[in-house]
């Protein structure tokens, strides 16, 4: 086999030959030969490879080194590594400087009230800076009594400290909700034509103001010209049945019972096919009579009957001998505004379409969500207040109808007030300030009591261990009082014991009160009591 004649490096930390880097072999020193032999000869070595087979390596040493060098110790840290341990050196030297520079400016700083000597007041700093600090206006707590003072009146004006008197007022328990404005149900109708036509007027526009029984529109239907000429060959067959009952009843001695019979089976059909084809009319929405057309000749029942229901005014703007018997009218059911329109001239509808919608707004519903917590508290006949967003006026009114059912979504309970929706005439116009869909927040009376003391909530402050009021104690000095707040009302807050039956307090501190409260609660810090 032939040695291998690359160069390779061996590790010989120990004094002796290691193995080559890479392969499991053994370096096997000659016999026999020295130090300075071993360094500066050509050997061979066998190195034993994983595979089990020997293979012969030439070691080709690229320097000869004297005995003496080889016997020299190694050096501790090479070039590279200096280098590395002296950039470091110099990064920590580097922030160790700026950290310093920088304690110095800021002791400088302090020292100087940040001025640097470049100000005039550097001695008037530094005379207020040997004082000890004082503040003037600071107010004293003694935490005993729990009163506070201050060094002056022109001192308590500047902490913001207001006082205000103590009212008395009926206690009146309220439950707060949110609530929406709706339409009532009974005072609202989605109307459409019961059978199918194209329209041929329109009389109402949105937000037309409408009385009971107005024409909204007026469409065109095949099926209404069929039922009137229905009715015209019922009333013509009719009367023409009772003629003949009439002539047998006369000659009923000349001619068999049985065609009497006969004639009065027929008679009483033809009233009946008379009587359904009237109705018929009058489901459409038509108010017709048989009796108001027995008495009218042919021609004249025809004329009649072909702009029956229509308006007068309409009727006279209208070419008799080019009308159509096919118009049918929509008619308002009751007094109120047009809320919903969807129809056009021309246009073919379907019946049940709903095409109209007219809504009664003076009165309207006030749908207001109570929480489930509070459904026991509520009862119908409760005065209820309601203020629309945006509003700044309130609407009351009484429960009228409490659900039976929580609703699944929101989990409140709904309750309903009924509110007159006339805010006044203007310019002969009713007006009405409630709308539909607005949101709001109501108020529902749940308990009223008699008349009890009441002070803003801002002057009920907690000290650590009981509700209390400062009542002046002098022109600048306050003292706590201890309270038992009650019901709230609004912004203010019912109490209770000895502060509303004593008749010395008529004032109480209510903006500022949280600084009189922080200053005793800072004397007690101070002498360990807190």
């Amino acid at each position: 086999m032939r040695p291998w004649r690359g160069r390779r490096r061996l590790s010989r930390a120990d004094g002796r030959g290691a193995r080559p880097r890479g392969w499991g072999g053994v370096l096997r020193r000659p016999t026999g030969q020295d130090r300075t032999a071993w360094n500066n000869s050509l050997t061979f070595i066998t190195v034993a490879g994983e595979s089990g087979r020997r293979r012969h390596f030439r070691w080709v040493l690229r320097h000869r080194r004297p005995a003496e060098e080889v016997a020299k110790p190694r050096r501790f840290l090479s070039w590279f590594q200096w280098r590395q341990l002296l950039a470091a050196a110099g990064g920590w030297a580097l922030s160790i400087a700026t950290a310093s520079a920088l304690a110095v400016v800021g002791w400088y700083g302090h020292a100087t009230h940040w001025t640097f000597g470049f100000g005039g007041d550097h001695a008037h700093h530094a005379e207020h800076a040997a004082q000890p600090a004082v503040d003037h206006d600071a107010a004293t707590a003694s935490a005993d009594d729990g009163t506070v003072r201050f060094p002056s009146r022109e001192a308590l004006e500047r902490s913001g400290i207001e006082v205000v008197p103590v009212e008395k007022r009926p206690v009146v328990s309220e439950l707060a909700c949110n609530g929406v404005v709706a339409y009532d149900e009974r005072r609202i109708a989605q109307l459409s034509t019961r059978v199918p036509g194209s329209i041929w007027r329109v009389e109402k526009r949105l937000g037309d103001h409408v009385r009971k029984g107005d024409v909204l529109l007026v469409i065109d239907s095949q099926d209404v010209g069929r039922l009137k000429a229905e009715f015209l060959n019922a009333l013509v067959a009719y009367e023409s049945r009772r003629e003949q009952y009439a002539i047998l009843e006369e000659v009923k001695s000349a001619v068999m019972g049985r065609q009497l019979r006969e004639a009065k089976a027929l008679l009483r059909e033809a009233r009946n096919h008379l009587t359904n084809a009237e109705q018929a009319l009058v489901n459409l929405g038509f108010e017709v009579t048989i009796k108001e057309y027995e008495t009218l000749d042919d021609d004249t029942r025809a004329a009649r009957i072909r702009t029956l229901g229509l308006p007068p005014a309409m009727v006279a703007g209208l070419d008799s001998a080019l009308v159509t018997s096919n118009l049918l009218p929509l008619y308002a059911p009751f007094n109120g505004i047009v809320v919903g329109r969807e129809a056009v001239v021309g246009e073919v509808i379907e019946a049940a379409k709903p095409i109209f919608e007219v809504a009664d707004v003076s009165t309207m519903l006030l749908v207001l969500n109570v929480s489930k917590e509070d459904a026991d508290k509520v009862a119908i006949g409760q005065p209820v207040r309601f203020r629309p967003d945006g509003s700044e006026t309130d609407f009351t009114s009484r429960i009228t109808w409490i659900s039976t059912e929580v609703n699944e979504e929101t989990r409140t309970l709904e309750v309903r007030a009924e509110v007159d929706n006339l805010a006044g005439a203007a310019d002969g116009e009713t007006r009405h300030a409630l709308r539909a869909h607005t949101f709001g927040s109501g108020r529902i009376e749940i308990d009223r009591r008699g008349t009890a003391v009441v002070v803003p909530r801002t002057s009920v402050q907690w000290d650590g261990s009981r509700w209390v009021v400062f009542v002046p104690a002098g022109e600048v000095a306050f003292t706590a009082r201890p309270v038992e707040p009650g019901v709230r009302i609004g912004d203010a807050v019912e109490i209770a014991n000895d502060v509303a039956t004593d008749p010395q307090i008529t004032h109480v501190v209510a903006a500022g009160s949280h600084v009189l409260k922080s200053q005793i609660l800072l004397e007690r810090m101070e002498k360990g009591a807190l």
